[in-house]
């Protein structure tokens, strides 16, 4: 299946669920299912959104790697979804650095 159609179906919850299961990752429909209900979404809903957050923020080398994962794939769509999926719960499972108490600089190394 091409991503294009996978993600068009995630405007429904039974087809964005069916296609995060044929990832073939419990654990993957999870932890999507969880970080979906936190930011108050569908899992459809953050599913196209960890696509487009991988779209506009992934770097180089996420893109390389994301090829290398598509070039060995059966099923090329849904491992790309697998891969921006999990990119995208990285993200947003790590948790935000702290900035210092009294400061704006925002850094966790200490003000200079």
């Amino acid at each position: 299946m091409q991503l294009g159609e996978i993600i068009r179906s995630f405007s429904e919850e039974a087809p964005a669920n069916e296609a995060l299961l044929a990832c073939n990752d419990i654990v993957l429909f999870a932890r999507v299912g969880e970080v979906a209900f936190r930011y108050e979404e569908t899992v459809g809903e953050y599913a196209a959104g960890a696509v487009r957050r991988f779209t506009n923020l992934a770097v180089s080398e996420d893109w390389l790697a994301l090829m290398n994962v598509i070039e060995r794939a059966d099923d090329p769509g849904i491992s790309c979804l697998t891969y921006m999926v999990n990119w995208s719960l990285k993200q947003d499972e790590t948790p935000a650095v702290p900035a210092h108490a009294g400061c704006t600089c925002g850094s966790s190394g200490g003000c200079s």
